[in-house]
């Protein structure tokens, strides 16, 4: 027996069909996903976020887990980071960024309050950018965390959130 599908349901199965191919593309060659939390604007600033030299970045010996990015779901600010699984020390790789970072015109945030987190700032075309490295654990797996997070907004001098 035959099934026949309406117009509509042709229509919507390659709508489907396509949504889904051209999602997978852009997942794919972007290794990101802006997901609904970014407005236009912010989603337009994500894959330059993500495209940032300094996120390929690494110490020897670290090796990329986990590529991220969109926006935040109770603001909308655009992020971009990476987990790298890594071995040695909390001062092995501070160290390594502390000159890569600084090659790539980031500039060190002050802190009001100690943290093992360090955090960095240059601007990114239009928009203020933040950069953070901490290290921590992800199932299980131990490493750091590199991520670039922005603001079209005024931003406190210490990054405030996004720091």
């Amino acid at each position: 027996m035959r099934v026949r599908r309406s117009r509509f349901g042709k229509i919507a199965a390659g709508a489907a069909g396509t949504a889904l191919l051209l999602g997978g593309l852009a997942y794919a060659t972007m290794g990101t996903s802006t997901g609904p939390e970014c407005g236009a604007t912010e989603a337009g600033v994500v894959p330059v976020l993500a495209a940032q030299k300094i996120l390929a970045a690494h110490p020897d010996g670290a090796v990329v887990r986990d590529r991220h990015a969109g926006c935040f779901a109770d603001d909308p600010f655009p992020y971009a980071g990476r987990f790298y699984e890594f071995t040695g020390t909390r001062e092995e790789y501070t160290s390594f960024y502390e000159t890569a970072v600084r090659t790539d015109g980031w500039r060190p945030v002050v802190r009001d309050e100690p943290s093992q987190d360090v955090c960095y700032t240059k601007r990114i075309g239009e928009v203020t950018a933040f950069l953070s490295l901490g290290g921590h654990s992800v199932d299980g797996v131990r490493g750091y965390g590199i991520d670039i997070s922005a603001s079209y907004g005024e931003t406190p001098e210490n990054g405030g959130l996004l720091c």
